[in-house]
């Protein structure tokens, strides 16, 4: 063989062991390539069973048991709605006012609260102190309320006869104040709204923050109607609910007390007790309302017999013992219930779905 030739037989025999090698690796890289793409497909198919196995695949029973659920839950919604609306009477009346038209339609309608409110008090026997004499509407006593306030001050007053009613049907012994939050215009509204959600962001950012004020002025310098509810007490949330608070402040035995929750709790109109202050009854309390303290009771006086000059058992009289005051005598207490009003917000038109 000359050289020649086995210079052509070596570089076939290099390019054929070339050939062998780019084939096994081909296979080898081809071999890796269905081993990671048959690992990918087992996690994916994992993945679709989980989800599976989370929520149903979608057939005909699932979409019957979804549109029953569904069903359930409107109408569990519509029975908190209907109950966040109040019922009976006091619901049935609220629903059915319609809003003065102008201030002085406004004003007749809490002069006549007023005067109403104040003839069956005296009907009833039950003192009326100076200041509450206006039933929490003092500042109208005289006008009506601005054009941008008439909604709210009107149902304000809807909400505090109601309250003023379950008094009346408790018989206290005295009313001493009724109270309310300053009704807010639109804009005070809107902007009260924007300072619980900075406060809310504030304190959800740094718990250990101040909480930021979200009344600046004191409101029960603006008028002996109002007062401020404590915010540690409320925790509203605009986009759902508005709340307006009261206060009742009277006089009473414990009695008293229980009837007037006991008229809250059947929920006729959505009112929620926030707090209730127990005190005795001083001397200025009872003079505020007009009445006078209740002297000490005189210690039990003893049984006697009187007998005749004859000293005869028969003609023995016997003297009928004076009355004999109970060993705890009733105690008037002063009591302090502080509540607020519940309104839904109302929902807005949901958008039309596709067919």
């Amino acid at each position: 063989m000359t050289g020649k030739k086995l210079s052509f037989f070596n570089l076939a025999l290099g390019l054929i062991a070339v050939a062998v090698l780019g084939g096994v690796w081909f296979i080898w890289d081809r071999a890796q390539a269905a081993k990671t793409a048959e690992r990918k497909l087992l996690e994916v198919r994992a993945e679709l069973q989980a989800v599976a196995d989370t929520a149903p695949a979608p057939s005909r029973e699932v979409a019957s048991e979804i549109e029953a659920d569904l069903v359930r839950a409107r109408a569990v919604l519509a029975t908190m709605q209907s109950e966040l609306r109040g019922h009976g009477p006091a619901g049935a009346a609220l629903a059915a006012v319609k809003v003065p038209a102008a201030r002085t339609d406004a004003y007749f309608d809490l002069a006549t609260f007023v005067e109403r409110s104040r003839t069956q008090a005296r009907k009833l026997g039950i003192v009326i102190a100076p200041g509450a004499v206006h039933f929490g509407f003092a500042l109208y006593s005289n006008e009506g309320p601005e054009s941008a306030l008439i909604e709210p001050v009107f149902r304000q007053r809807l909400v505090t006869q109601y309250l003023v009613d379950a008094l009346f049907a408790a018989r206290p012994r005295a009313i001493l104040a009724i109270k309310r939050e300053r009704p807010l215009t639109a804009t005070e509204r809107k902007a009260r709204a924007e300072a619980l959600a900075a406060a809310a962001a504030t304190v959800a950012a740094d718990p250990t923050a101040p909480l930021p004020e979200i009344v600046p002025e004191n409101n029960a310098s603006i008028s002996p109607d109002y007062f401020d509810l404590d915010p540690r007490l409320v925790a509203p949330n605009p986009e759902l609910v508005t709340v307006s608070a009261f206060r009742l402040v009277f006089t009473g035995p414990t009695v008293a007390l229980r009837s007037v929750l006991n008229q809250l709790a059947t929920f006729e109109l959505p009112v929620i007790v926030r707090t209730v202050e127990v005190e005795p009854a001083t001397g200025e309390d009872l003079s505020l309302a007009g009445e006078e303290s209740s002297p000490a009771p005189a210690a039990p006086a003893a049984a006697s017999i009187v007998l005749s000059a004859a000293s005869s058992s028969k003609n023995a009289v016997a003297v009928k013992p004076a009355a004999i005051p109970p060993i705890v005598a009733k105690s008037i207490s002063k009591f302090t219930v502080t509540v607020e009003f519940v309104e839904l917000v109302p929902a807005s038109a949901a958008p039309a779905s596709a067919p």
